[in-house]
């Protein structure tokens, strides 16, 4: 794996009698390297036909989608169909052959499985949502989570109602609340982190000095084990993709956490605060690092995950994502930077350093981009879709069309060489990327 290009980085490092030293920083924020020696990713990827949860199945955006159109200039994208969700900003999750998705109409929540054919519904059920329009249009922002091992979906709205559901017909199987049951502290703008399927357990982060995180039994709800004191952030809990890790990462409002789900304890913690307690991105782990950004002027950070530890390696004032994650590629980073104050652009960021090596612009302040055969799939926050190489190298374009109206800040989904995208009005349309 090649890590970085110093033909093309603003950064050079230069080595001297040993040490490492950064030429370069601009902001004046703290440097160093981090020394990333491999990296798991390509071995954790989103089946064909499946996208289980946020940013798919690992939650790190890689498909293992390869039979689809990847030249966009002379085979533009078809729609096959649209469906109209209600409010909200949650992605969709896809397996076998169905769509799952949930939207607020007239302060109501609806869960609905679709027919990733025809938009179909296949069934649906609801239940009373404010819809809590604050600073965007409202509805719940937590992409449903499917279970495969228990034929169960979880969804949870952005008032902390957790529910679980079959599958198969939509048949509530349990609930939970993360404010009356788990003594959780709803953060300003709603819920918004989707719960994780981890081994024997669902992780969830109700937040509060009851239970940064709260370890439930899936088939009922019940609770297992909870650690840490923190309030919750806007991010999803994340395994950390390595073959014989049972820790998990949490970004909350105070920062970064890790916990050790075998022991039920917090492993490490470190400070990450933002303006308005906002950490909202996925944290993206790399070769025994971490990497976090956030908007409001914070940017980027790498940590050294050692133990019991978590260190600061480099910070970088670049890399600010709002609630955008970031993805890795090829031993380099992928991100749409952006947030209220910064115009959108997709930038290749090296990940030792934190230095970005190109940047291309987008519509609008935000976006979200997902990976799939070493390719890109770009979302602007405008609804435009922009397919290029991940290449450290620079921009390299495949093609562009505009998918759907509207503010867009749901992540896509990538399934059965179909691409889904939605609108925070509640449009879902799904496209066609077959050869």
């Amino acid at each position: 794996m090649r890590l970085f290009n110093t033909k093309s980085s603003p950064i050079i490092p230069l080595m001297v009698a040993g040490l490492v030293i950064l030429v370069g920083c601009k902001d004046g924020s703290k440097s160093g390297t981090a020394e990333i020696i491999s990296s798991d990713t390509d071995r954790f990827v989103s089946s064909p036909g499946e996208w289980l949860g946020p940013l798919g199945s690992f939650r790190n955006g890689h498909s293992a989608e390869n039979n689809w159109n990847q030249d966009w200039v002379i085979k533009e994208p078809q729609l096959l169909w649209k469906q109209e969700l209600g409010l909200g900003a949650a992605g969709v999750s896809c397996f076998k052959g169905m769509v799952y998705c949930v939207g607020n109409k007239e302060n109501k929540e609806i869960v609905q499985c679709l027919n990733s054919n025809t938009g179909q519904v296949i069934w649906q059920y609801s239940y009373p949502c404010p819809i809590d329009k604050r600073m965007f249009e409202g509805g719940s922002a937590s992409t449903p989570v499917i279970d495969k091992s228990r034929n169960a979906l979880y969804v949870l709205s952005h008032e902390g109602e957790l529910r679980a559901w079959s599958i198969d017909d939509g048949k509530e199987l349990w609930k939970v609340s993360y404010v009356t049951k788990l003594k959780g502290s709803r953060p300003n703008y709603g819920y918004s982190s989707s719960p994780l399927v981890h081994r024997d357990v669902l992780i969830t982060v109700p937040g509060g000095k009851d239970g940064a995180v709260v370890a439930l039994d899936p088939g009922t709800g019940e609770k297992k084990w909870s650690s840490g004191k923190d309030g919750p952030g806007y991010s999803s809990p994340i395994q950390i993709n390595d073959t014989s890790s049972s820790n998990v990462m949490v970004f909350n409002s105070y920062g970064l956490s890790v916990f050790d789900t075998n022991r039920g304890q917090e492993l490490a913690r470190a400070r990450w605060e933002t303006d308005y307690k906002i950490n909202a991105s996925l944290p993206l782990y790399i070769g025994g690092h971490i990497f976090v950004c956030s908007g409001y002027g914070k940017g980027g950070g790498m940590f050294r995950f050692d133990a019991n530890e978590l260190n600061l390696i480099y910070e970088t004032k670049e890399a600010v994502c709002q609630f955008q994650s970031p993805i890795e590629s090829g031993g380099f980073a992928y991100m749409v930077i952006g947030d209220n104050s910064t115009r959108a652009k997709l930038a290749c960021m090296r990940l030792d350093t934190g230095g970005i090596l190109w940047t291309e612009p987008l519509a609008g302040n935000r976006g979200n981009v997902i990976v799939a055969d070493n390719k890109l799939i770009v979302v602007s926050e405008r609804g435009e879709v922009v397919l290029c190489d991940a290449s450290d190298e620079g921009f390299n374009g495949r093609g562009r069309f505009q998918a759907v109206g509207g503010r867009c800040w749901a992540p896509p989904a990538f399934a059965d060489s179909k691409l889904y995208i939605r609108n925070n009005k509640g449009r879902l349309v799904c496209y066609d990327v077959r050869k």
